[in-house]
């Protein structure tokens, strides 16, 4: 999409209002989360700074804002910043949170929050899935992470073990829309197209500047988020199922096979030392 930004941030200022309550506060979102956190969390440190790539409301800036970090908080939609930086300054963590406006699919900014290297960046719950191009991703983080540095980037993989069962036994074809790679969605009444990546295009995107660490499902055995309602259905359920979502997240292929993929990349470094030798 040429003029793919503003409808992207359209419409996720449209669902900023709602998004926690239909997400971040019920107990499968809270699950996945979660889990994600889990696999995050071994790399954090008191003192680091990270960038929040496409940081929704801001739950995640909170948690790494509570954990010590200083964060810069960047999205798309304007609404969604807002929201963060309100809970920020109510919990009283807005010396620890920056925020800026970032359209991923629009050309490299110069803004000044982005001048220092991060030691951790953190994209989680489908932000790259709106990325038109993920080279010009793999281009900013080079720039962006420190050496050493860490990349966690949690999105939609191209095959989801729930929705094709879920659509399968309906007869409908959203049940392959992922397959192709890419597909139409309606967010908040707005048409944005959605990029379902596989774990070997962030690899292609990003090398050889990163390598990656760790590979993990979430959402195996947690449905997707049109289908949270199966969850207060059976709570007892759905709550053993998270259980072992946890314990086979990194059990290939199962790891490839869930709602969201989370793959973890650290820095090798080259790339930095050859541009301080030219």
């Amino acid at each position: 999409m040429a003029d793919g930004a503003k409808p992207v941030a359209a419409a996720f200022d449209a669902v900023a209002s709602g998004y926690d309550s239909e997400f971040s506060e019920t107990t499968a979102g809270q699950w996945l989360r979660e889990s994600v956190r889990l696999r995050v969390s071994p790399y954090l440190r008191s003192g680091m700074d990270v960038l929040d790539l496409g940081c929704g409301t801001g739950e995640d800036a909170l948690w790494l804002a509570r954990n010590g970090c200083r964060v810069t908080v960047a999205d798309s939609s304007d609404l969604m910043i807002r929201i963060a930086a309100s809970k920020a300054a109510r919990l009283q963590l807005n010396a620890r949170i920056a925020t800026t406006i970032l359209d991923l699919n629009a050309p490299e900014c110069a803004d000044p929050q982005f001048a220092r290297p991060f030691d951790l960046v953190l994209s989680n719950f489908g932000a790259i899935n709106c990325i038109e191009d993920l080279d010009a991703l793999g281009r900013r983080l080079r720039h962006w992470v420190a050496r050493d540095g860490v990349v966690a980037l949690t999105f939609m993989g191209r095959f989801c073990a729930w929705e094709s069962a879920y659509y399968l036994l309906r007869g409908n074809s959203a049940a392959v829309r992922r397959w192709r790679g890419r597909a139409l969605a309606s967010v908040g009444g707005n048409p944005v197209e959605v990029r379902y990546w596989a774990v070997g295009d962030l690899k292609r995107a990003l090398a050889p500047s990163f390598r990656v660490e760790a590979v993990f499902g979430i959402g195996m055995l947690v449905p997707p988020s049109y289908l949270f309602h199966l969850v207060d259905r059976w709570p007892k359920l759905f709550a053993t199922f998270a259980r072992w979502d946890r314990r086979i997240s990194s059990v290939w292929p199962l790891s490839r096979v869930g709602d969201h993929v989370l793959v973890v990349l650290k820095r090798t470094g080259d790339r930095l030392e050859r541009t301080e030798r030219q």
